[in-house]
């Protein structure tokens, strides 16, 4: 096979390979990614309520905490779940990014969290 051959089917493979790949990112791209503080929003929640346990509260009182902090975990997980479908991405813990991108910094819905768990 002359070496002109050979140049031509290695230049259609490349162009094939290349045309593929693109095909394949076009209709399977990859997820949408965003962040959330949730170690804030949970601190913040864990001060609320140790700010209402008092030294000699009754049963029922450590009872009703408990159940608010349990609540609050429900609120917590229905409201990254609601996010996460709002903006069609994948929700990772903000203490999980290292840097974000100067140019292309992950969208953070912190606030937006915030605001669910506390509406319902």
């Amino acid at each position: 096979m002359p070496a002109f051959a050979h140049f031509v089917t290695g230049v259609a493979a490349t162009t094939a390979a290349i045309a593929a790949m693109g095909g394949w990112q076009h209709f399977n791209p990859s997820p949408a990614m965003a962040k959330v503080d949730i170690i804030g929003i949970v601190s913040m929640q864990q001060k609320s309520l140790a700010a209402q346990m008092k030294p000699g509260m009754d049963e029922k009182s450590q009872a009703a905490i408990i159940e608010s902090a349990s609540r609050f975990g429900r609120q917590l997980d229905a409201a990254l779940a609601q996010v996460a479908s709002e903006c069609a991405c994948t929700i990772i813990n903000a203490a999980a990014v290292i840097r974000d991108s100067p140019k292309a910094a992950m969208a953070d819905y912190t606030e937006r969290v915030k605001l669910l768990v506390s509406a319902k």
